[in-house]
């Protein structure tokens, strides 16, 4: 996407954007953040652990999330993306064809973010430099592989600092604010025939008024939504959550649900997600810290149960996993 006429008026804005991955595949998470363009001032900072992904994973998340966070402040503005990725550069830039699974979906995904700013008038421009001119994205990136989410907004005036995070005074500290997370994850039954059966297994376990969330495949979408009526919740439909199954011998983690599990991490409440195997042996993995052939290890079954419990100061642990009694 290459700019397009704006008026004189338009603001400018800089994404710079990075992601890594401690072993590709590995540990995972992205950083980015935008800049005035005009003043060279950072607008907003983010990082984010996305557990096991790979590196152009990783990066493609960092784009996705910067692209997004400039949409917010202005989806009108001139937007100018730095990145050390080449491969992500040339291939939003039209160039290069984009070929792995995970990649065409995060690919797809910042896609409709630049439709979106494109037709509120804005324009985005790529540009790749070098690994030295993206220290400040480098930086927040290994603080998310190091398990430290961060989202800041309204940093430094001065162009020229590259802000030092780990001491920084307006870091936020928000671990007295979280709260535990009770996590239900239902892997997509087999058929209809399941649901009654699922419903049954789940109210005792969530108690009234639990967060309900289903991937968009009808049968999922089916199972929430009578999850959702018999807790007396509502319904939300996330693609984050649609997790292709894949398997053995592909990159196993799926990025999407590897993001999403980590803001409920940050939210809390009791939640029941509606996923299937590769959505749930993902959170599963972030737990264990399963990498490699051993993600595939655990066994999950068609409408089965699995509790994980996550803790304010970030711990977490499994309460049980692959339960299908109910469906006996």
């Amino acid at each position: 996407m290459t700019p397009g006429p704006s008026s004189a008026a338009a603001r400018d804005l800089v994404v710079e954007a990075d992601g890594g991955s401690r072993g590709n595949p590995g540990v995972a998470g992205y950083g980015a953040l935008v800049r005035d363009g005009a003043t060279g001032s950072v607008l907003v900072e983010l990082a984010e652990p996305l557990g096991q992904a790979s590196n152009n994973v990783a990066e493609y998340s960092g784009l996705l999330a910067g692209l997004r966070a400039a949409a917010d402040l202005d989806p009108s503005a001139r937007m100018h993306v730095r990145m050390d990725s080449k491969l992500v550069i040339e291939q939003m830039s039209g160039r290069w064809k984009v070929k792995h699974e995970d990649m065409r979906r995060l690919a797809g995904q910042v896609r409709e973010v630049l439709r979106e700013i494109e037709g509120a008038g804005g324009s985005v421009a790529f540009e790749w430099i070098p690994r030295e001119q993206n220290k400040a994205a480098d930086l927040l990136s290994n603080k998310a592989m190091d398990g430290q989410p961060i989202r800041r907004t309204s940093g430094p005036s001065d162009p020229d600092e590259v802000p030092e995070l780990a001491d920084a005074p307006d870091a936020p500290d928000d671990a007295a604010e979280r709260q535990d997370l009770r996590l239900l994850l239902i892997q997509v039954p087999s058929s209809d025939a399941a649901i009654e059966r699922i419903v049954r297994a789940v109210r005792p376990l969530t108690g009234r008024d639990a967060r309900v969330i289903a991937a968009p495949e009808p049968l999922a979408q089916e199972t929430g939504r009578a999850v959702a009526e018999a807790v007396d919740g509502d319904l939300e439909v996330s693609a984050d959550w649609t997790a292709d199954p894949g398997r053995a011998g592909s990159e196993p983690t799926d990025a999407a649900s590897s993001a999403a599990y980590g803001r409920l991490r940050r939210s809390g409440g009791t939640v029941v997600v509606v996923t299937t195997r590769r959505g749930i042996v993902t959170v599963l993995a972030e737990v264990l810290g399963l990498v490699g052939e051993r993600f595939w290890s655990l066994a999950t079954a068609p409408g089965s149960l699995t509790g994980v419990e996550v803790w304010a100061d970030g711990s977490a642990s499994i309460a049980f996993t692959n339960r299908t009694d109910h469906l006996a």
